[in-house]
C-alpha cells in the first residue's frame, strides 16, 4: 500500500506563529500556495493558517461577508488598503492560524486513509509529522490527485 511518506512535500513551507501576516501573504504569494502549516522553532505543528483565515477576519460582525476576491477587486480598483487590512498584516499568524480541528497524519498512513480525511473534513492540506510530532511534510490533494492520474494512466 501507498503511504504518506510515497507522495508528501518534504521541502514544507512554513510559518512561525509570530510572523506577520504581511509576511504570510508574502510566503503565499512567492511561493504560489494558499495555506502553510504554522510550526515553533523546533518544528512541531502549532496550527494551520490559509488565505481564507486571514480574509475571514476582515469581514465585518455582519452577515455580509468579505471573501478574498472582493476584496482584491477593491484594492485594484483603489490602489489602497482599507483601514481594517492595514491592522490586520500588522498582527501575527498566531491571531488568525486555527487550531480547532488540527489534523495530521504520519508518514505510513495509507492513501486511502488520508483521502478519506480529504473528503470528509474538506481539508486541502494534511501536515504529515515523525513520532515525536515534527513536521517531516506536508500532502495536498494536488499531491493526491497527481498519484491516482499516474496510477490510471499506467493502467
Amino acid at each position: 500500500m501507498m503511504t504518506a511518506a510515497d507522495i508528501m512535500i518534504t521541502d514544507v513551507i512554513f510559518a512561525l506563529p509570530e510572523t506577520s501576516i504581511r509576511d504570510l501573504l508574502l510566503l503565499f504569494a512567492n511561493h504560489k500556495v494558499s495555506g502553510v502549516p504554522v510550526l515553533d522553532p523546533s518544528r512541531r505543528l502549532k496550527g494551520m493558517v490559509t488565505a481564507d483565515d486571514v480574509f475571514r477576519r476582515l469581514r465585518p460582525h455582519t452577515t455580509h461577508t468579505l471573501d478574498m476576491g472582493t476584496f482584491m477587486s477593491f484594492y485594484v480598483r483603489e490602489k489602497t488598503l482599507p483601514d481594517r487590512m492595514r491592522e490586520l498584516i500588522a498582527r501575527p499568524v498566531s491571531d488568525v492560524m486555527t487550531t480547532a480541528r488540527l489534523t495530521a497524519v504520519s508518514p505510513d498512513t495509507e492513501l486511502a486513509d488520508i483521502a478519506e480525511i480529504f473528503g470528509e473534513r474538506r481539508f486541502k492540506k494534511l501536515p504529515v509529522v515523525s513520532e515525536s510530532h515534527i513536521v517531516v511534510g506536508i500532502v495536498s490533494r494536488g499531491d493526491l490527485t497527481r498519484y491516482i492520474v499516474r496510477e490510471l494512466l499506467t493502467d
